[in-house]
């Protein structure tokens, strides 16, 4: 009714004979197409799209902004609201921001298996997704689509190899394994608390920096400031901003010091990419012979159709794309995988158990055994990533009009949103007890059928937890999956494991009395918000 009287009020200043300025016709003339805006867009975005069918699965939201709003005002938590999305509307639900349109959140299976592999070509990372990490990810693998991303992903893969993963269980993992108990131990002899996500993140940035791009960045042994990975923890809690604000290309810029911070930090990464760059492109023959082929070099050395090779500004891309998901993904795995072990003796008790069953205080570590013979140890790290997925949250942009399972209709433009955290968190897809840390749910006894190999029930120090069984990609997402499955996922997985056996093995941990709880930082990985500050106590094996 106001706006009602508002416009009737504007029609009769219109109609009067009085002859009026410029500026009042102007006035006018915006107050009547603001009228008229409003009374066309009440309760969405202005230029979307009018959504009956999903009348009962959108968030109401206000006239021109949609839902701007509420996003912002949960930017902090966009995990939890997410959740709690989900929770009242069901699988599906709906927002509208400006800029951003139509954003439709899925939650099953179904969904996640339409959209990342049956109809994978209509689903595509999008403009505003590559708009908001440019600056930088560049034209890496993370913001890249179709040839782009084929040219990344095909190149990159001849890296990973079972090959590999043999040299790297019983060399580099277990070694930076070492440097990490040797880091520990001085902690421990002058009683100091740790603060394990930090030394986390250290070990994955020496280990992924070393192996893949020939640089030595001494993070875990050094002394002083992390600048890389301060830099990189900077720059990704400032992107997870943007996701909640369509104007963050102006608020960027306008709000006081924060475009100089980001341009330094990204001068930080651009600095180091340079010196991989550098060191490998001055190399001799002879250095070269001396060591193994690594992820720069395929790189480096790729000779395009036209007989070009890549420049500089795109080998910093595919620099900075893979230290992102060789350092944070895993680091923070670990992360959490600790919070969750010290928070459920019950299980660290089972998983103790296991390792002692197993390696009997042996530390000579196999690729097969790690894989294959620790099934509980296996089941513990994915029951972590189910609940805490290092990429939590993902968005798609619709190529052409289509029909998701269950008859959602979606529409070139719309951004699909989907969240490894909510999907791990439904009662739907795991059952009630899905919010709860049970590696169980990850077990058959040995006469069960499993996906998984043998894991040696013919030897007499085998593990009392029977097999671990793996789900669907569809279910268990953390990975991603599709022709976009992980490529360092068994890299990941076996650091991973390697690091905690031989820490298990080592040192029993407590969380320092007082210790705030798990919360998520917001970030576009998933980091702990508070350090995961803890008490160190040596094993003594009698």
């Amino acid at each position: 009714m106001a706006l009602v009287g508002l416009q009737r009020f504007i029609y009769r200043q219109i109609s009067r004979n009085r002859k009026r300025s410029p500026f009042e016709y102007i006035v006018l003339a915006t107050l009547g197409v603001l009228i008229a805006a409003i009374l066309k867009y009440p309760n969405r975005a202005i230029l979307t799209r009018a959504r009956p069918d999903l009348k009962d699965r959108t968030v109401s939201g206000f006239p021109l902004v949609g839902n701007m709003p509420q996003m912002m005002r949960n930017r902090g938590d966009s995990l939890a609201s997410m959740h709690m999305g989900f929770k009242h509307y069901g699988n599906v639900f709906s927002l509208t921001v400006p800029l951003f349109g139509r954003i439709i959140l899925v939650n099953t299976p179904e969904h996640f298996e339409y959209i990342l592999k049956t109809n994978f070509n209509n689903y595509i990372k999008g403009k505003i997704f590559r708009d908001q990490l440019t600056d930088i990810l560049g034209q890496g693998i993370f913001v890249s689509d179709q040839d782009n991303w084929r040219f990344h992903r095909k190149t990159a893969s001849n890296i990973f190899t079972t090959r590999l993963y043999r040299q790297l269980v019983e060399g580099t993992f277990r070694d930076s394994g070492m440097d990490l108990c040797s880091v520990l131990e001085k902690s421990r002899l002058a009683s100091r608390p740790v603060d394990l996500q930090e030394l986390f993140l250290k070990l994955t940035l020496d280990a992924f920096g070393k192996l893949t791009f020939g640089l030595e960045f001494n993070a875990l042994t050094g002394d002083g400031p992390n600048e890389f990975g301060d830099a990189f923890d900077f720059l990704t809690a400032n992107v997870d901003g943007r996701v909640a604000n369509p104007f963050w290309f102006i608020t960027d810029k306008i709000l006081p010091g924060k475009w100089r911070k980001l341009r330094r930090a990204i001068g930080v990464l651009d600095k180091f990419a340079n010196m991989a760059i550098v060191q490998r492109r001055s190399e001799t023959a002879a250095q070269k012979e001396k060591r193994p082929r690594d992820l720069l070099d395929h790189f480096i050395n790729h000779i395009a159709e036209d007989g070009s090779k890549l420049t500089d500004v795109e080998l910093r891309d595919v620099f900075v794309n893979f230290m992102i998901a060789g350092r944070d993904t895993t680091a923070q795995a670990l992360t959490w995988q600790f919070y969750s072990l010290m928070t459920n003796p019950r299980v660290m008790s089972n998983l103790v158990r296991e390792i002692d069953t197993v390696l009997r205080g042996s530390m000579n570590y196999s690729y097969e055994m790690m894989m294959h013979e620790l099934p509980y140890l296996k089941a513990v790290f994915h029951e972590t990533l189910r609940l805490y997925p290092p990429v939590p949250k993902n968005v798609k942009m619709v190529v052409d009009d289509d029909v998701l399972p269950g008859g959602i209709h979606v529409y070139k433009g719309d951004v699909i949103g989907i969240s490894s955290w909510c999907l791990g968190r439904s009662k739907d897809v795991w059952g009630e007890d899905a919010e709860q840390f049970v590696p169980e749910r990850w077990l058959v006894s040995p006469t069960e059928p499993t996906s998984d190999s043998s894991n040696g029930n013919d030897k007499a120090n085998v593990s009392p937890f029977g097999k671990f069984k793996a789900e669907s990609p569809y279910k268990f997402t953390s990975f991603n999956a599709g022709p976009r499955l992980c490529l360092g996922q068994t890299f990941a997985t076996l650091e991973a494991l390697v690091t905690t056996t031989m820490l298990l093995q080592t040192y029993q941990f407590k969380l320092v009395p007082g210790q705030q709880p798990g919360i998520v930082k917001g970030s576009v990985t998933l980091p702990m918000l508070h350090p995961l500050l803890t008490t160190v106590t040596k094993i003594t094996h009698g």
